[in-house]
């Protein structure tokens, strides 16, 4: 595992919006219309950006896997701010905004207020068989937080992905059901 520079950004995008193209939590965040793909990419675009401005985006050592996992509390900037207000006319919509604030408001309320690392997204090149670099991002970011001596949290929407996180030692410590379409599992690992 290796953090990426600027230049690398590109393909970090790609695999994160590849992988969350179904991804009921990313979903809804976005504004659901016919620009429903390029406002995924948007939103993927935020978090490579504001995990660059806080030193945590990675690639596995093949390439085929991609993260951002940073210290939390993170830093603000003029620049996040400006970034937010890209998401917001690239992906929420103005008219969406009041209910992912809400949203966000409720999910900060439930992580834990002490220093962690919030592991924020993970995803795989659908075209890489194998799943060798999901195991490269893991050990790395279990060394990040051995090295940092500080908890992993991660949430995840997708019921099958808890199960692997469980299996790599993340215990689920809140569930909430903020839709009948879907679960989100809120996880930490020490």
């Amino acid at each position: 595992m290796r953090k990426i520079s600027l230049l690398e950004a590109p393909k970090v995008i790609e695999i994160l919006t590849q992988s969350f193209q179904t991804n009921p939590s990313a979903l809804w965040v976005i504004k659901q219309d016919e620009k429903v793909l390029s406002r995924l990419k948007a939103l993927i675009e935020y978090a490579v950006k504001t995990g660059l401005e806080n030193d945590g985006v990675f690639l596995s050592n093949d390439e085929s896997a991609a993260a951002i996992c940073f210290e939390e509390p993170s830093k603000t900037t003029l620049s996040s701010y400006r970034h937010q207000l890209d998401l917001i006319r690239k992906a929420i919509g103005v008219t969406r905004v009041t209910h992912v604030l809400k949203r966000e408001g409720y999910l900060k309320k439930q992580r834990p207020n002490e220093p962690h690392l919030n592991f924020w997204f993970l995803g795989v090149d659908p075209s890489v068989k194998g799943g060798q670099g999901v195991y490269d991002l893991r050990d790395g970011l279990f060394q990040l937080s051995k090295q940092k001596n500080l908890p992993i949290l991660i949430e995840t929407s997708v019921e099958r992905n808890k199960n692997v996180y469980e299996r790599f030692g993340f215990q689920v410590y809140h569930r909430w059901q903020p839709h009948e379409d879907y679960s989100l599992w809120f996880m930490r690992r020490d």
